[in-house]
This record gives C-alpha cells, structure tokens and sequence, in this order.
C-alpha cells in the first residue's frame, strides 16, 4: 500500500504518519511551493486548479490519500491526482467542519478518472485533536473495512 500524504498545518501528516506505523508503511510526502497562507487561500477558490508538486511514483496498486480540506480545491492534491493511477484509493479528509461531503464528491470524482475504486473517509480536526488514539482506531478499521471490499 502506497500511502501519501499533503500537509500544510500538519494534521494531515501527523495522521498519515501514524497510519504509516499502524500499516508498517513508508509515508510518502507531496511537495510543492511555499506560498504564504494568503495565497493558499486564494487559489483555494479555484476549483480544479492545479500547481506542480513532487511525489515519488506509486508502487502498489493500493493507495491511501491523506489531505486537509481547502476551501473548494488544494491545487497540490488536483495536480497529485491527475498524475497517479491507482487499482484502488483511500482518500482521508481532514476537515474543520464546513461543506466536506461535497468536497470529498469533487475529489472521489477527481481520483475515478486514473483509480479503478475510490473511497472516501473523513476526519474533523478537532475530534483528532482530543481523541487521537480513538480516531485513529476508527481510520484504521475503515481502511481495512475498505480494502476488504475491495479484494
């Protein structure tokens, strides 16, 4: 299992890095420019839009996506997923708390195009934050939930 992670405020990549432990996985960082926060935000409006970002090619046909939920579009994970090709993808949102049902449907979308099967599994920041343990055992019986089905 190929498991990806892009983080900005670091949540995403303290919970792709704990899923790494738990699966005995090599976390896989998408990097990208930069920019202040000022601009993430901005180009957050844009759906669709997409800016270049470095990854390490897939390995496996499985794959696990971890990103935070932008305002309608994180241009780094656009431009991730219309490189990669996976059989199967797991996509965990790290949200606030705003509209992450529609945003995890763009993405589920986005990701069918190259990815065979694609799931999606939201996690609310702050639930995280107090209960990391309890949250991470709740990710980790859905990812094996998922990839049972997907067998």
């Amino acid at each position: 299992m190929d498991l990806y992670y892009f983080s900005y405020t670091g949540t995403s990549k303290e919970i792709a890095l704990a899923l790494a432990r738990r699966f005995n996985a090599i976390p896989k960082e998408i990097k990208t420019y930069s920019f202040p926060y000022s601009f993430w935000l901005l180009l957050s409006f844009i759906p669709g839009f997409e800016i270049r970002a470095n990854f390490e090619p897939p390995q496996s046909p499985y794959g696990v996506l971890v990103f935070p939920k932008w305002t309608f579009n994180c241009p780094p994970v656009t431009y991730f997923l219309k490189k990669i090709s996976f059989e199967k993808l797991i996509l965990i949102i790290t949200y606030g708390g705003w509209r992450e049902i529609p945003y995890g449907e763009y993405y589920k979308k986005l990701a069918s195009k190259n990815c065979k099967e694609v799931e999606v599994i939201y996690i609310k920041r702050k639930l995280w934050e107090r209960k990391k343990e309890l949250s991470l055992l709740e990710i980790e019986r859905n990812i094996k939930e998922v990839l049972n089905q997907f067998k």
